[in-house]
């Protein structure tokens, strides 16, 4: 009989699963600089990347992929279409696909940067396909939550937020962090907000000196190998962090911390 995560394309042997929430920023700033716009660099790498990753065998057996971008509203990638659904139709379905059977979108960039509402899914999401994992008897590590952004948080109509209130936000990732629903990590490039950035992820937020999505993204899932299902969130942080400068501060991608 097929499984349900045979079906899904699962390698066989590989039992344990990571679940992985990219956040993706799509507001206008994203198509900016005009002569080569970061969307456009963002498309190309996630094309590339997902394309390359099928000669990770480690990869496309433990983890699962949910792409989320958000600008003035939230919407999330349906593997079943292939399309980018409003946030609420992600709810009836299920976002996560295998890291090498997901074909990325073409992503456009428009609108402000309306983030918080894109945290809040990626926690419910998270929290959900780790129930559902565990249901069908398979081991199930923490969800790791990525953002990738190069602005600065506001609300849907633009206006900007306050640290005090992405402090709200933050105390519900620290919450669900200490309770195991997930890992938050930031990275912020060009033009991003790093001291608001910092009040969501205070231990987790990587600054990127030169724009380069695919490396970006080489990071951030081969960090996955840093997750183990004993430690603590404030373990793993440190784990990916001693990883981000050996694979990346040696090569001037990231700030030198403050």
């Amino acid at each position: 009989m097929t499984t349900p995560t045979t079906a899904l394309g699962f390698g066989r042997g590989y039992d344990e699963r990571q679940p992985v929430i990219v956040l993706l920023d799509t507001s206008a700033s994203m198509a900016r600089p005009a002569d080569r716009p970061r969307i456009a660099e963002l498309n190309r790498a996630l094309e590339e990347w997902f394309g390359s990753v099928r000669a990770e065998p480690r990869l496309r057996a433990r983890v699962e992929v949910c792409l989320i971008a958000f600008d003035s509203v939230v919407r999330v990638f349906d593997p079943a279409t292939g399309a980018l659904v409003p946030g609420a139709t992600a709810r009836d379905g299920s976002p996560f696909a295998p890291i090498d059977g997901l074909t990325p979108p073409e992503l456009h960039a428009d609108g402000y940067t309306n983030l918080l509402p894109a945290i809040r899914l990626a926690l419910e999401l998270g929290a959900r396909r780790h129930r559902e994992l565990t249901a069908q008897g398979l081991p199930a590590l923490r969800p790791l939550i990525w953002l990738l952004t190069d602005g600065a948080p506001t609300d849907e109509f633009g206006r900007a937020l306050t640290a005090a209130e992405l402090a709200a936000e933050a105390e519900q990732l620290r919450r669900a962090e200490r309770e195991r629903g997930c890992v938050f990590f930031v990275v912020g490039v060009q033009g991003a907000d790093r001291d608001l950035l910092e009040v969501l992820a205070p231990k987790a937020t990587y600054m990127l000196e030169h724009l380069d999505f695919g490396r970006i993204f080489d990071f951030l899932f081969q960090s996955v190998s840093r997750v183990h299902s004993d430690d603590s969130a404030a373990q793993t942080h440190q784990q990916v962090a001693e990883y981000a400068l050996l694979r990346l501060a040696m090569n001037g991608y990231i700030e030198e911390g403050r």
